[in-house]
């Protein structure tokens, strides 16, 4: 009987620690996470018209000029929204990325592993696997048209709204609407 108590015990502490290093796993980042993250900030400006509606993922996010969190996964699966009063609304989509090099190297430079109760070591690249999950090995392209990088978390989206050049803008604009309605608080 007390060969299969402490048999139920080892077992036990096993399944306990297996768990608490799994739960670990995603809860703690990793190297491309902690060095980058696995989000940026795209500050996205529509040159040149300053009510131009910018909408992402069905949300408006701002008015000309507006700054978004997106995921660095999906750098290359990004589009923006642009419509403005009296002009066709129109997507501008950004299809490219890079892959982040340094982070990737770092992630295998400081490779994880699991020991249980002084056992061997078992190399499992707990590393690896967050920031493969997360994305953050990505960023954005900066050869393409309209990016550019201000730093590792943050890049700039230059919208051109050609569509929209030319045509004549109502005299009451959306950010005279935003003004009206601060001082009517």
């Amino acid at each position: 009987m007390k060969n299969s108590k402490t048999t139920f015990q080892r077992a036990t502490m096993h399944i306990i620690a297996s768990l608490f290093l799994l739960t670990s796993m995603f809860l703690n980042q990793s190297c491309a996470v902690i060095a980058g993250g696995s989000r940026y900030y795209a500050n996205v400006v529509v040159e040149g018209h300053p009510n131009a509606k910018i909408s992402y993922d069905g949300q408006t996010k701002g008015y000309g000029n507006t700054t978004v969190k997106l995921m660095r996964k999906d750098a290359n699966n990004l589009t923006f929204t642009i419509s403005e009063e009296g002009c066709p609304t129109v997507d501008k989509t950004f299809t490219e990325r890079k892959f982040r090099g340094w982070a990737f190297v770092g992630t295998l430079v400081t490779w994880t592993g699991l020991s249980i109760n002084g056992g061997p070591w078992l190399p499992i690249p707990f590393g690896v696997i967050v920031d493969g999950a997360t994305g953050a090995w990505w960023k954005p392209d900066e050869n393409e048209v309209g990016i550019s990088k201000v730093d590792y978390k943050n890049y700039n989206y230059n919208l051109q709204y050609k569509e929209c050049d030319g045509v004549e803008q109502p005299e009451n604009s959306v950010n005279d609407n935003f003004e009206d309605a601060d001082t009517n608080l």
